[in-house]
Formats: structure tokens, sequence, C-alpha cells
């Protein structure tokens, strides 16, 4: 049945039939193509040497953004139209996501956006690797078609949104994938407290609160584009890599694939 699933997309064809994916079919792909472009390789390289930061942590702080960046689209009011109908579109669900993100690390101290080009660049702090690696490219990860005007409208349009209720298929996928990057063990004590609060946010019930972002405005996240830093570069780049692979995953299932009957 349809409701025993929690779509990523859906469309009804005009011959009849319907073609979907599947928030695991999404998310798995997406994980799995990670592994597949030699661009992850460089960005690790890279950032591990610029940073100073193990590449297993940078690694799974990718991976958990790429678990979260379509959170928003897991709310009950997104599936129940799906369930009836086609869901092509899921309005504004990248600021959800990134919301949730945040409400992760609410007891640890993360930095404003306009502070972290004035933080350590050698051994940053936790904080700012979140903010730079999951929340701000999860915000951002549809850069290709979403503009400063409906980032500020996607910003301001739920920013009085305390709290989601999560479809339960949903949730059910989530509790999954959270306690599938919890088993790698690769990563540092701050992250695993984070992955253990997910995993708690998510099997204390169908609502979940969520937090604000790392800023007031958006002009502010606009305004620190232009300046050098490696944190603020690590937001570009992170934010390309969520990209390619959501682009690339999503074509694979939505247009290459069969027409699900």
């Amino acid at each position: 049945m349809a409701s025993l699933k929690c779509y990523a997309f859906r469309k009804s064809e005009e011959r009849g039939g319907v073609r979907y994916e599947t928030m695991e079919e999404h998310v798995e792909g997406m994980l799995k193509y990670l592994g597949e472009i030699w661009e992850y390789k460089a960005f690790l390289s890279k950032y591990e040497k610029l940073l100073g930061v193990e590449r297993d942590i940078i690694d799974s702080l990718i991976r958990l953004a790429i678990v979260l960046h379509d959170f928003g689209k897991a709310t009950r009011d997104f599936q129940e139209r799906c369930y009836i109908g086609d869901c092509e579109q899921f309005p504004y669900h990248y600021a959800i996501s990134a919301r949730l993100a945040m409400r992760l690390v609410e007891e640890l101290k993360v930095p404003r956006i306009g502070e972290l080009s004035k933080l350590p660049s050698y051994k940053p702090p936790f904080g700012a690797l979140y903010v730079s690696i999951v929340v701000l490219p999860i915000l951002l990860h549809h850069y290709a078609w979403v503009t400063e005007e409906s980032l500020v409208q996607a910003v301001e349009k739920t920013k009085k949104i305390n709290e989601v209720e999560v479809s339960e298929p949903c949730r059910a996928f989530y509790v999954r994938e959270l306690e599938r990057l919890k088993r790698l063990g690769k990563a540092s004590h701050e992250l695993a407290k984070v992955v253990e609060h997910a995993l708690e946010v998510l099997t204390r019930g169908n609502r979940v609160k969520l937090a604000s972002l790392p800023f007031n405005r958006v002009d502010e996240l606009v305004s620190v584009h232009g300046k050098i830093s490696p944190l603020l570069t690590l937001v570009e780049a992170s934010t390309g890599i969520i990209n390619i692979c959501d682009g690339r995953v999503a074509w694979r299932n939505r247009v290459e694939q069969r027409v699900n009957q």
C-alpha cells in the first residue's frame, strides 16, 4: 500500500501507472553514489589537510547531511498528499530539514554564520564543522534553482513552525538510517552524541520540535559568501557534494528507471 512508503517524489503518468522514488531509494542511492565519484575523495583529502580534521569525521558529517537533507519532506501533510496523488514539489522542505539539523546540536556550542570566518581554520571546533558540513549545505542543497528571494521566503515562511509531525513510514526510515550511521563507529565523541540525540528525538514520537537557524536574516548568509575562509569554502564544497549526489540519484530513480504500476 502507498501508505507504507515514505516518498521523496511521486508523479502519475499520462498513460497510467505511477513514477515514484521512495526516501529509502533516494538517500541510499546518494550514499552509494558518494563512493563512486572521484570528486568526493578529493574533497576529503583536501579538507583533511586544510582543517587538520580526520577524514572519517568529515565523511560521517557528510553522510549525516545526506540522511537528513530531505527530512522536511517527511511531514505528515506532505506524505498524505503523496498517498492520494502527486507530490513533485515540497515547498521549503530544505529550511525544515536544516532546522531539524540545528535541533540535534541544541546542547552544543554552535557558532552563528557570521562567526565562521573568525574561528580558527585549523582544527576548528566541532560546532563550526557541523554548521559548515551539515546545517548550511542542507539549507542550500537546491542552490541550482533556489534564488536569494526564494531562500528568504523559505526561512520566513517556516520561522513560526515550532514543530512538525512526521509520518510513521518516514520516521521508521530515519531511525533505521541513523542506526546504520551509528554502527559505522568512525566519528568524534560529539558526532556520536548528535546521532544518539537524533535517535532519541525520533523514537520519542511522531512530533518533532525544530530549532532556529544559525542567523537572524538571510542577508547574513549572503554577505559572507565573498569572504575567504576555509570554513566558508567548506560550506560551498559540502553543498556541491550533496547537490551532485542528490541530482544524479533523483534523475536515475525518477527518469531512467521503470514506471511502477
